[in-house]
């Protein structure tokens, strides 16, 4: 299924074919956030006539969009309602997330919002190039999910680094070979469907939308455990950029007066490194930054905890400064191994933006499942746009 070719000529205002499309569109919709739903159901939702409906569906029958799984099973005087599904297998959206130094996943989902396939892999980008870790691992997970490569309509990546969309190169990166990869052309020219990459940070804010608490937008603090980032969504979208760069906190000096090669950066402020320190400090080690916060929030260290939420608080006001969001969200794996222990301390330092800073409420690894989102809401439009739009 391929959903990337010219749009149809425009239809004149007010025909027949216009208000059919539109219709059949309309009762689309409802079948792609529906579960299922009956002939009566269906009917509620859009408004259409008995004899409207019933033409509607056969047409989303006759383009393969839609099924029936059988009929209604509560009893009911009459004939039992048949129950209607949008086609799970019409299309399929996949996700790859790029780490940094040497690992790729790819999930897949199909057109009912199913998660069909994941697969995890670690790869040496010294002796396979990251577009060709990428192929393969899209190749294997369908193949393996028995789901037919030509039913992928849409590509999206996650990426640790900024990306480029007009030059389609991938900066800020490290992952080796990286910068010389041309990511975009070399998965469309084999998967011959549309790819999008995206920055991870901004693929787990894309995450927290999920969580309730989050209303009129966010800003996402990342302390990951390779490196650190800003995610920014004030709801009119992703603030990306103009070379997709928006967002790398880690490159920007914490001091502003002091530019030379050993001022300290907020990767060496906030990040793993500083995390290293400050425990050492506070005798506290472990084998990366996140079992440093575990074990600190285990021995209830304060003295560390405030040590680094101090640091934290900051790079949060530098972010309230410059976008004021609602929410500052702290995130990644170092946030993560700090809990809610590590947000309350952040609070007590954080003044009058206590109030807005919360704990991630994604559970499991945010950047696969936020790139994942957006590549199914990107599925999701693009059916809806090409759905029988060349119908006469």
């Amino acid at each position: 299924m391929r959903t990337n070719s010219s749009p149809a000529s425009p239809v004149p205002s007010g025909s027949s074919h216009l208000l059919r499309t539109i219709n059949e569109r309309a009762a689309l919709h409802h079948l792609l956030e529906n579960d299922t739903l009956t002939r009566v159901e269906l009917r509620k939702l859009t408004g259409l006539a008995k004899p409207t409906a019933s033409q509607v569906m056969l047409r989303l029958f006759e383009s393969g969009l839609a099924v029936t799984l059988g009929r209604t099973t509560a009893k009911q005087v009459g004939p039992k309602a048949e129950v209607y599904s949008v086609n799970a297998d019409y299309a399929f959206a996949a996700a790859v997330t790029l780490r940094e130094p040497d690992g790729v996943t790819v999930a897949i989902r199909d057109l009912k919002g199913n998660e069909r396939a994941s697969f995890t892999r670690r790869t040496d980008f010294t002796a396979v190039p990251i577009d060709r870790a990428a192929l393969g691992m899209l190749r294997h997970t369908a193949e393996d999910a028995g789901i037919d490569r030509d039913r992928i309509a849409v590509v999206h990546m996650a990426v640790p680094g900024a990306y480029d969309a007009e030059t389609d190169t991938i900066g800020y990166a490290d992952i080796p070979g990286a910068q010389d990869v041309r990511m975009r052309a070399a998965i469309e020219a084999v998967m011959d469907c549309s790819v999008t990459i995206h920055n991870d940070v901004n693929a787990a804010t894309v995450a927290e939308r999920r969580n309730p608490a989050v209303d009129g937008g966010l800003v996402l603090l990342w302390l990951g455990r390779e490196g650190i980032g800003s995610g920014i969504d004030l709801r009119q979208g992703l603030v990306v950029g103009a070379k997709g760069a928006a967002g790398e906190l880690g490159y920007v000096p914490v001091f502003p007066d002091r530019t030379g090669p050993d001022a300290p950066t907020y990767q060496d402020w906030i990040g793993a490194p500083a995390v290293m320190e400050i425990g050492r400090g506070h005798g506290i080690e472990g084998a990366d930054a996140a079992a440093v916060l575990a074990e600190a929030v285990k021995r209830g260290a304060a003295g560390f905890m405030d040590a680094y939420a101090e640091r934290v608080a900051g790079a949060l006001h530098l972010l309230t400064c410059l976008f004021d969001p609602p929410s500052l969200v702290l995130g990644g794996e170092i946030a993560r191994a700090g809990g809610e222990t590590l947000v309350n301390h952040v609070r007590g330092k954080a003044g009058p933006l206590a109030d807005r800073i919360l704990p991630s409420a994604v559970y499991g690894d945010a950047v696969a499942i936020g790139v994942l989102d957006l590549a199914y809401e990107d599925l999701k439009n693009r059916v809806l746009e090409a759905a029988l739009g060349d119908g006469g």
